[in-house]
């Protein structure tokens, strides 16, 4: 007797074989109106089938952060008075109900194995390797924004800012004149938070400032750091800034859109701009989120040690573990990079905090 997945994959196809009115093919796809609540209801029984039968335990992962993310969003929310907390589509919908999002990756490749353009096991192999891939991708994003979130509530954060940028014309986007020059502007109260980013922005400026009433000073933090295409008209000078082109010179190639940059001041208009497409400011901390049975050998250590190196941090880099962390791979972190193994206990998050309460500008 069948069972599983290939139960549901069969009930399916039955289906589509007993409904001469649907054509699904190498060529045609026709689904009368009629007939279409019922095929879709067995086609994502099919695709929902899958992933319980053979990702139970990355699931049950994905809801364990889906339940702590969704709880320190509305602590904060209700912290700062917020109307929403936003990001990618994407991200949102993991966070809120990962299965529907993993599941979203099999619509091809169950429609192909449907269609004869493939087989079961070339669709098995390639419906895990959507899943796995999307998982890794959200998880850790969806891991980074609990660790924010939480570190927002731990400052006891009373206020926030974002920055207002204009939105460059499809025009300006093309000629990337490398003399243009934009006025960063100031900070502006906020009901928002966003971890929003725009694919080619002008200036590269915090996802968000907040002013914590534990430590009485400005936090700024941004994430998937990136290059902008226009340069700042006015800096702060009272602040260090790195090239580009030191970074490329003294440096190994790096991927610096991961980590998070965190950045404090008395001020919030001196964390207005992070970056912009010649420089970006010395960060006052990085964190780092990962897991450590990703630490393929000494590949994820070295990344994280090479970001270090690049932008070094006046208050060193932390690494947020999600479990524990190998012994030879602790035996090999630098003086300036530490290790918390924190998973979703938001008190070992605290020597973050306490490195921040002491840093004086």
């Amino acid at each position: 007797m069948l069972t599983g997945w290939y139960q549901a994959y069969t009930e399916l196809k039955d289906f589509v074989t007993g409904h001469h009115e649907i054509e699904v093919n190498k060529d045609v796809i026709a689904i009368p109106e009629k007939v279409r609540p019922k095929f879709y209801r067995l086609f994502d029984a099919g695709r929902t089938t899958f992933i319980e039968e053979n990702f139970s335990a990355l699931l049950y992962k994905s809801r364990a952060l889906s339940e702590r993310y969704t709880k320190v969003e509305e602590e904060v929310i209700n912290l700062l008075r917020l109307d929403g907390i936003s990001m990618s589509v994407g991200l949102h919908r993991f966070l809120r109900d990962p299965k529907n999002q993993l599941v979203r990756g099999l619509f091809d490749p169950l429609f192909d194995l449907l269609r004869g353009k493939t087989n079961v096991e070339a669709f098995e192999e390639e419906a895990s390797r959507s899943i796995e891939n999307s998982f890794k991708e959200l998880y850790w994003l969806g891991y980074e924004k609990w660790v924010v979130l939480s570190l927002v509530k731990l400052l006891e954060s009373n206020k926030s800012f974002h920055v207002p940028l204009r939105q460059p014309t499809f025009k300006e986007i093309m000629k990337r004149l490398p003399t243009s020059e934009e006025p960063v502007p100031l900070p502006e109260e906020s009901n928002s938070l966003s971890f929003g980013h725009e694919m080619m922005p002008i200036l590269i400026v915090p996802d968000f400032i907040v002013y914590s009433a534990k430590i009485n000073r400005y936090i700024a933090v941004r994430s998937e750091f990136k290059q902008a295409i226009w340069i700042a008209a006015d800096i702060n000078q009272e602040r260090e800034w790195y090239t580009f082109d030191f970074i490329t010179e003294k440096n190994a190639p790096v991927d610096l859109e991961s980590g998070l940059l965190v950045y404090i001041d008395d001020s919030s208009e001196d964390l207005a701009l992070i970056a912009d497409s010649t420089k970006v400011l010395r960060p006052d901390l990085i964190v780092e989120c990962v897991e450590p049975k990703d630490w393929r050998g000494e590949d994820e250590l070295e990344n994280v040690k090479l970001r270090h190196d690049v932008f070094k941090p006046k208050l060193g880099t932390y690494v947020v573990c999600g479990g524990p962390v190998p012994e030879h791979m602790l035996e090999k972190l630098e003086a300036d990079i530490h290790l918390l193994t924190v998973g979703f206990d938001q008190s070992k998050l605290d020597p973050i905090i306490n490195v921040l309460a002491s840093h004086k500008n």
